[in-house]
């Protein structure tokens, strides 16, 4: 008898807790939309019971931390912070509303997904992002941009197949909220997002 070994990695995960099956369950019934709203036979417990596989994946972010600086002499300059996200797969990027809650995780090496996106290409799209987002509300003199830290931090998202005669449909779910992922998960297969 063989014992494998599984490699394990220490990850920064977004948010601290994973949602439940119940909640999961929910989640895809949700995520079906008009069609389930029609199908009296389709309903959380019909999720569960025709579930295919379900596996937990952890999706890699980049979390920036951006100080803009506008400088408005003859008064002091106005400093202002900002967290900056970028899709480590999709390249799709954006400004976060407030730093999320980030903690500690050990997880199995293979339930990461593979970044596109590394350390070394991820100063494009934070350049993009400031560039393309943040300076547009400035109108005459442009801020300075002071990266503070950038972090790569992983988001738990449900990968849900559902096999039966009403629906074949794989969902993807975050695993911190229950929300549907569907959106993010066409640009992980388009690349439409990826600055070459």
């Amino acid at each position: 008898m063989q014992i494998s070994k599984i490699g394990m990695e220490k990850i920064q995960r977004i948010g601290n807790k994973t949602i439940s099956d119940n909640i999961l369950y929910k989640s895809i019934y949700k995520s079906i939309g008009m069609k389930g709203k029609f199908n009296n036979t389709l309903n959380p417990d019909y999720i569960r019971d025709h579930l295919a596989e379900k596996e937990l994946n952890y999706h890699p972010f980049w979390i920036v931390k951006n100080l803009v600086v506008a400088e408005r002499p003859p008064f002091p300059s106005k400093k202002m912070p900002n967290v900056i996200f970028i899709d480590a797969v999709s390249g799709y990027r954006g400004l976060f509303s407030k730093i999320p809650p980030i903690t500690d995780e050990n997880v199995e090496t293979e339930i990461l997904t593979t970044l596109r996106i590394n350390k070394e290409d991820v100063n494009k799209y934070i350049e993009n992002v400031q560039d393309k987002q943040i300076n547009r509300s400035y109108i005459l003199k442009k801020p300075i941009h002071k990266v503070k830290e950038v972090t790569l931090v992983y988001l738990p998202i449900w990968k849900a197949k559902v096999k039966s005669d009403e629906i074949r449909e794989t969902f993807y779910i975050n695993g911190n909220t229950g929300d549907s992922e569907k959106f993010m998960s066409d640009r992980w297969k388009n690349g439409k997002d990826l600055i070459e």
